[in-house]
């Protein structure tokens, strides 16, 4: 990428936080029918801008702290913070961007993932948001963190709690509403939580 590519690509941040700013001054807070608040960290990754993503991040958590974000964006989050040396975070959200969609990570290595009979209520959870995206996540991926997700989700810790996550959505979707649905929902909340501190 040249120099003038790069400046290109800051302006674009600028003048998107800029309309971020004018919405917060005009109506008192946000409402980003638009989505600009998840344009602007692909646009720090396609510079590989991390201390920049990490000052962004920061604010969107502080801005929007109910906001789940969707794998895509978990995913860049976490690459931001392991290029800041934050490991533990980016293990979080490395399970945030699993949880999120279970199908995502491995696309990004090729693993061949089949659709499973799971709850997935939320657009971004399925096999197909997977099979759309996962292509432009690999491109904003550096080496390094590539080399090393795949080292973690490799891991025996990794798969175990993936398979548990996977489990209770499995029993979720299998269970009428009920009480007993309600507490696998429960359970499942908290077993995230857990992992992910969220």
């Amino acid at each position: 990428m040249t120099d003038k590519q790069i400046e290109r690509i800051r302006k674009r941040i600028k003048f998107l936080r800029g309309r971020l700013t004018a919405e917060k001054r005009e109506f008192g807070g946000y409402h980003d029918g638009a989505g600009i608040r998840y344009v602007i960290p692909e646009l720090y990754m396609q510079i590989m801008d991390f201390k920049g993503a990490m000052y962004y991040f920061r604010w969107f958590a502080k801005t929007f702290p109910d906001d789940i974000g969707f794998p895509a964006f978990n995913l860049f989050w976490s690459m931001t913070l392991f290029h800041n040396n934050k490991i533990d975070a980016a293990i979080k959200k490395v399970y945030e961007t699993a949880f999120s969609n279970t199908y995502l990570i491995d696309f990004i290595y090729e693993r061949n993932p089949k659709a499973i009979d799971k709850s997935e209520t939320m657009g971004f959870e399925s096999i197909d948001y997977a099979r759309d995206v996962y292509k432009g996540c690999v491109k904003l991926m550096t080496l390094e963190f590539q080399t090393w997700l795949s080292h973690f989700s490799d891991t025996d810790d990794f798969k175990a709690n993936l398979n548990r996550f996977i489990s209770l959505q499995k029993l979720i979707e299998d269970e009428p509403v009920g009480k007993m649905r309600t507490h696998l929902i429960n359970e499942s909340i908290k077993f995230e939580k857990s992992i992910t501190g969220r």
